[in-house]
């Protein structure tokens, strides 16, 4: 099938193709063929492969480039260096049921990044913050439950991590989103009562 690339991010390993038939397809770095990654607008062929949840483009092949990328620039090198092994490599991407867990070093394998709750992530600066778990059970335990909410949670990965990167470059914002999020953390302990922690913090206080 052909295709347009939609998104795709080098230094995130993954992206988006519309396809022929107006679907959209996820693709990761990994199951691009050749040494040339896609870029926004490049046309592609690939195959359809069926997920576990969402189909998905591999044996992805660029066979023309989109009109920006085609025309003589400067150099650019969207390669990043891995703290362990000090070489500059473009992350690939590790996903688990389709959806993105984190990108590591194609050469030594340590993690680049660990990919989550996008948002939650960008406003509280750590994917391992406890806020942060706490919506990735919710996700895991309680919207995955449905495929309704199932299709929302995979519109969320299309959506947010251009969002995410906004938040991080704009505090102001960011303590905005928070605030938010701390209002569904609240609701999220009281119907799923998996944050014991946070009725801990209550109680006290209470006192």
């Amino acid at each position: 099938m052909r295709g347009t690339v939609k998104w795709f991010s080098q230094k995130r390993g993954y992206g988006f193709i519309v396809g022929q038939d107006d679907i959209e397809y996820h693709v990761s770095v990994r199951d691009v063929s050749g040494v040339t990654l896609p870029a926004n607008g490049d046309t592609v062929e690939f195959e359809v492969t069926q997920g576990k949840r969402a189909s998905r483009a591999t044996r992805v092949t660029v066979i023309q480039r989109a009109a920006s990328a085609a025309q003589p620039a400067r150099a650019t090198d969207d390669r990043v260096v891995c703290a362990a092994c000090q070489k500059r490599m473009v992350p690939r991407m590790i996903t688990y049921r389709g959806e993105p867990k984190k990108s590591v070093c194609p050469f030594c394998g340590t993690t680049y990044r660990k990919f989550g709750c996008f948002l939650a992530t960008a406003v509280y600066g750590d994917y391992d913050a406890p806020k942060v778990r706490l919506l990735r059970d919710f996700r895991d335990h309680v919207l995955n439950r449905s495929s309704a909410a199932r299709a929302m949670v995979q519109l969320y990965y299309r959506t947010s991590p251009p969002i995410a990167d906004f938040l991080r470059a704009h505090p102001g914002s960011a303590a905005a989103v928070r605030l938010a999020l701390n209002v569904l953390i609240r609701f999220i302990t009281f119907i799923d009562g998996k944050a014991r922690w946070i009725g801990a913090n209550r109680r006290n206080d209470g006192q």
